[in-house]
């Protein structure tokens, strides 16, 4: 097994509805050897919206995706309290998925250098695709703008079907685009709901050994 998601309960409240940025400094403080693993992704908190802008991580989680050698800089985050923004989180007991191989992912937000625009943004989509030699019908979601290190930064959220299950896994695995530790790139399952696009699947255990 090449990659695996660590999932810690997160607790909470407080915290900036656009904090990839802040998180992934409260990690690197509390991990200083995370800045370096350029393998290990860090997807945002999960939580509910509450007033304006900010997330309270009520019933939330943290996940993160990294090859199992990475387990044992990551664990010391168990009971860990993070100040994230002008809120805090406090971490509970992980636990850890495998990574499965369904025909459609989704990404929240995918950026690329100089894609700004729906065009340029699904010229790099297909540049990339190419790349990690995968194959997959696009479907590009809303544009979205976040802060990172006080810059802007354009992206769009991103839907891949009709995926075998070696570019599903390998997409999983590799990501899309930069700044995957602060929440961009990076893919999980996509649920259909009637009536509805599609979103992120919830947490489902896995199995490692």
């Amino acid at each position: 097994m090449s990659v695996i998601d660590l999932v810690f309960p997160a607790r909470g409240g407080g915290v900036p509805l656009d904090h990839g940025y802040a998180l992934f400094s409260a990690l690197s403080h509390r991990l200083p050897g995370l800045h370096a693993r350029k393998d290990v992704g860090i997807f945002n908190l999960r939580g509910t919206q509450a007033r304006g802008t900010s997330l309270l991580v009520g019933h939330g989680s943290l996940r993160i995706r990294c090859p199992p050698e990475a387990l044992a800089l990551l664990l010391p985050l168990n009971g860990a309290t993070l100040p994230v923004g002008d809120g805090e989180v406090t971490l509970g007991v992980p636990r850890v998925f495998s990574l499965d191989a369904p025909v459609s992912l989704s990404a929240r937000l995918i950026t690329f250098k100089h894609a700004i625009d729906d065009a340029s943004f699904r010229a790099s989509v297909q540049k990339f695709l190419a790349e990690l030699e995968c194959e997959g019908t696009v479907h590009v979601g809303r544009r979205r703008v976040v802060a990172i290190a006080g810059k802007k930064v354009i992206g769009y959220a991103l839907t891949l079907s009709n995926l075998s299950a070696r570019s599903s896994v390998r997409l999983q695995e590799q990501g899309l685009g930069g700044r995957r530790h602060m929440g961009c790139g990076l893919f999980l399952p996509t649920r259909l709901r009637v009536g509805a696009g599609p979103r992120m699947e919830e947490d489902r255990p896995g199995s490692f050994a």
